[in-house]
């Protein structure tokens, strides 16, 4: 059986738990992505709203 002391260093403060939670925050490791990414669901979006209408006429002349 091993026995071990303790490794906690009683003479350091403890970090504050926000300074701590700023270790974790999330990061943009690629720049510019969300923007990029961003973008494209516009066009993607107006797109499909472009076909929409398309097909709105459509159905509208063949009803006629």
């Amino acid at each position: 059986m091993v026995i071990r002391k303790s490794t906690v260093n009683n003479t350091r403060k403890k970090m504050p738990v926000e300074e701590r939670a700023k270790q974790f925050m999330p990061f943009s490791a690629l720049k510019g992505l969300d923007e990029a990414l961003r973008e494209q669901e516009i066009i993607a979006e107006e797109s499909v709203k472009t076909e929409t209408v398309k097909e709105d006429d459509i159905c509208q002349t063949e009803d006629n």
